[in-house]
């Protein structure tokens, strides 16, 4: 087997609040997950607003420091890298926000955004060497004729044409990995497919690797169809497999209950569909959360075993899954 391109060997992130001297209870946004992004792949972390993906994958960015646990770049621990090999590190391992008018500079144009990055790395010889790189991104990233592009300021592009020339700025330094944090949220929705499908192609073809961050259900199963699904609840990861299997025989209850509550258009088959519901409506407190299994005041399933030990990650048919009753559990279908 190859070596992952980022592994996090039981990483957690904790968030201290108050003064030194009133110091609050700390929020666990990121809770003991391990999990493995190899070249090539495309991986869709979803969840609830407020689970921690987004912590989690400015982790993996190398933008937040694990509280513990360890984070390995092509087998070595990001705490002991020179200056050299953490500035290859950052280069390899880029972040596509959510906002994309908040990730440009409205000051800079377009070739201004675009190539400082290759001025800064010595990737571009001159100012007509940059320009050249700078129109043949943005025509990779479908914003075309560039030269209509290169001038402009963002707040003259649309959302849709904002998130290409983010995407266009993280492809300037060649990266191996793309973390791509609710790309398409803000954008309308009759330009989301387009996004998604040129992220597939970016994968596909130059073989990036995507961290997806997302809650929608629909957009992940439509980009990572062929990669694998990460499902995160309250700071942990709860199952974690490939996406087509974990989303057509869900495991979790958390997951199956996520799968319950989609719309289906077909209104037979609605009402065929035994709802899953929770046995309390509430998030739990961050600060305070539950012992055991963070899901068990929620779970329609939970025993004693479940609010007495934690449940870690464990292989199970063709996925790893947090749950002590995963066996027992009835199976559930998508459709």
């Amino acid at each position: 087997m190859t070596e992952p391109l980022i592994e996090l060997q039981n990483v957690s992130i904790t968030f201290k609040s108050g003064s030194a001297l009133r110091r609050r209870p700390g929020v666990q946004a990121v809770a003991h997950v391990s999990m493995e992004l190899n070249e090539g792949n495309l991986v869709a972390l979803v969840g609830e607003s407020g689970c921690g993906k987004t912590t989690l994958g400015r982790l993996v960015a190398g933008l937040l420091r694990p509280t513990e646990g360890a984070v390995l770049y092509r087998g070595q621990n990001l705490s002991t890298l020179n200056r050299e090999q953490f500035r290859e590190y950052r280069r390899s391992v880029q972040m596509v926000h959510q906002d994309s008018f908040a990730a440009l500079n409205p000051m800079r144009t377009i070739f201004q955004t675009i190539s400082a990055p290759l001025q800064r790395h010595g990737l571009a010889r001159g100012r007509r060497e940059a320009r050249r790189q700078v129109a043949e991104l943005l025509e990779q990233m479908g914003l075309t004729p560039p030269d209509q592009f290169l001038d402009k300021y963002p707040h003259q592009l649309s959302g849709g044409q904002r998130q290409r020339v983010v995407l266009a700025r993280a492809m300037t330094v060649q990266p191996r990995l793309i973390v791509a944090d609710e790309p398409v949220s803000m954008v309308d929705v009759s330009l989301r497919l387009s996004l998604l499908d040129l992220m597939a192609q970016m994968n596909r073809q130059m073989r990036i690797t995507f961290l997806y961050i997302t809650h929608d259900l629909s957009t992940a199963r439509y980009l990572a169809h062929a990669g694998r699904l990460a499902v995160m609840y309250l700071g942990s990861l709860v199952e974690y497999g490939p996406l087509g299997k974990v989303l057509e025989h869900p495991r979790h209850p958390y997951l199956q209950v996520l799968l319950s509550a989609v719309p289906v258009p077909d209104p037979k088959l609605a009402r065929s569909r035994k709802p899953l519901p929770l046995r309390s409506p509430e998030m739990p407190d961050p600060t305070k959360p539950p012992s055991g299994c963070r899901f068990h005041p929620r779970c329609p399933y939970a025993e004693e075993i479940c609010s007495q030990e934690v449940p870690h990650l464990r292989s199970m048919d063709d996925r790893f899954i947090a749950c002590h009753l995963a066996e027992r559990i009835p199976e559930w279908h998508l459709l």
